[in-house]
């Protein structure tokens, strides 16, 4: 009887804390659910909007956080890269509270912190396939954006003016030559005749608005700034002669897609580029379907990157499918192979500059060639004016009076460093600058460690995607020297999804790993 009895007690107790627990697991996995919900948006995002893709990324980050505190144990995983991690983001954050200008210097830690992808990403990607879902949404939605930039060249992102005749409307409006018209009456227009109609289909009295980019540049909307041009009594135009100024269908000089700026649509493009190589370099002999769609996406993505006409990109992403090649072809082939290439691109590259950009690879005339060097030369004074942690993150962009800059002085241009070393040892100081080239190093290590790793695989997907990372991230640090790169969040983005996808793929392999030692010794025994 005192048995039964204590039986029913335990049984009592027990049965709460099953509940408990079966609904804990449900919401766990309504959770990861969420979180996998929220990386495709963020892949399917990411080539087409900046904003859509920050919300995708707090959205899985957030249900991911949440389904930590519900389920603790076995969740969180170690990798090569946490203590590097941990040690940048604590300087980086010394460095912040350190700075003269707190509000603007938390700010710029946004940016750091998105570093956070990289555990996100690696905790909730289990195996191989759902790598390659991801990859492919972001190769889609990648591909949708080159249509866009190819489209723009035929046609057009709005109206280019020319020679507005002083006291006419349009001129006494604000029109000038080299405006571009992007939108009239809220409609995008990129064909003079449309303007005519538009024009004759107004109200009388009712005046035109414009948006109007002054002096051409890159024609985005958020540059674009209102005009209205008032109606002439009802009285129509027939030509537009008659309006006193001439138009022309504009389209971009250098593409760029739906970004704000070609050099981040080419940073974007180059990693994908360098992405796309190493898997069809891995695929090529396994799989001729495989094969050709990778070659036919890196046809796409090289085209798009050769519209940008960025130099550097191009050599960076020449520079990391060298370093994938270094990797993989064997030693004779790789000493006629590699040097040919390098030949090719550096001459390639030469020409290409001269004949769209009138310039060279390296051009001290160049107003870009010439700004650079003038930030590095004050950059390199600043870092050793405040070499520890730096003057602090977004301080020169809030308070460029407090530096005497001779490229501000020079061009009126408030920009950058152009070099993302330079800039973070400006900003941050000589101990976060180490501390960022330590995490790149064990990054890269780690990479390459996973290229060897994977290459003994009878699945070329592993050695393709940590050879293709491989190459992405040396083409990276390559463009990070005259670039500032690690401060666009876009391409930041980019970079640790990759690196991500790096993680959970070392993941997997030490858990095959594991497996194939404990069979090992369940044999031995």
């Amino acid at each position: 009887m005192a048995t039964n009895q204590l039986a029913d007690a335990v049984l009592d107790v027990s049965r709460p804390r099953h509940a408990i627990s079966e609904v804990t697991g449900r919401l766990s996995g309504i959770l990861q659910t969420i979180t996998a919900f929220f990386l495709f948006l963020f892949v399917l995002a990411q080539p087409l909007s900046i904003a859509a893709s920050h919300i995708a990324y707090a959205g899985a980050a957030l249900a991911w956080v949440l389904r930590l505190a519900l389920v603790r144990r076995g969740t969180l995983k170690s990798s090569p890269l946490d203590l590097p991690i941990l040690i940048y983001l604590f300087l980086c954050t010394v460095s912040t509270l350190l700075s003269p200008l707190p509000v603007s210097s938390w700010e710029g830690m946004r940016k750091v912190a998105l570093i956070f992808l990289v555990l996100v990403v690696a905790h909730n990607v289990p195996n191989a396939r759902r790598a390659k879902q991801l990859l492919a949404v972001l190769f889609v939605s990648s591909l949708a954006a080159a249509t866009w930039a190819g489209w723009n060249y035929v046609d057009g992102v709005g109206l280019l003016v020319h020679n507005p005749l002083p006291g006419t409307t349009s001129y006494r409006a604000g029109l000038r030559d080299g405006d571009v018209i992007l939108r009239v009456d809220g409609h995008n227009l990129e064909k003079p005749q449309d303007f005519l109609r538009r024009l004759n289909s107004e109200p009388a009295g009712k005046p035109m608005q414009l948006r109007v980019v002054h002096g051409g540049g890159i024609e985005i909307m958020k540059d674009a700034v209102p005009i209205a041009i008032p109606s002439d009594n009802g009285s129509r135009a027939t030509s537009l002669s008659d309006l006193g100024m001439q138009m022309e269908t504009d389209r971009p000089a250098r593409a760029r897609a739906f970004y704000s700026h070609y050099v981040t649509y080419a940073a974007v493009l180059q990693l994908l580029g360098c992405l796309v190589f190493g898997l069809w370099l891995s695929h090529r002999r396994y799989s001729p379907l495989s094969s050709a769609i990778f070659a036919g996406l890196l046809l796409v993505f090289g085209m798009a990157l050769a519209m940008t006409l960025t130099r550097a990109a191009w050599l960076a992403f020449a520079f990391g499918c060298v370093v994938e090649l270094c990797f993989f072809v064997k030693h004779w082939a790789r000493n006629l192979i590699i040097p040919a290439i390098v030949i090719l691109v550096i001459a390639g590259t030469s020409l290409a500059m001269h004949r769209w950009r009138r310039m060279g690879i390296i051009d001290l005339s160049d107003p870009g060639t010439d700004y650079r060097i003038l930030m590095w030369r004050d950059g390199i004074k600043l870092i050793e004016a405040h070499p520890w942690f730096g003057v602090g993150m977004n301080v020169v962009r809030d308070a460029p009076s407090r530096f005497d800059l001779a490229a501000y002085k020079k061009y009126g241009w408030q920009l950058h460093f152009h070099s993302t070393p330079i800039e973070i040892g400006v900003e941050l100081g000589l101990l976060v600058l180490a501390a960022w080239t330590a995490l790149m190093a064990a990054y890269w290590l780690m990479l390459a460690r996973l290229v060897a790793q994977s290459r003994k695989l009878a699945d070329p997907f592993p050695y393709g995607l940590s050879l293709g990372i491989l190459g992405a991230t040396s083409a990276f640090f390559a463009s990070c020297v005259v670039h500032y790169d690690f401060g666009d969040s876009v391409v930041v983005f980019l970079l640790w999804f990759l690196a991500g996808l790096a993680l959970a793929l070392d993941y997997q392999l030490a858990g095959r790993q594991q497996k194939g030692t404990t069979a090992s010794a369940g044999a031995a025994a």
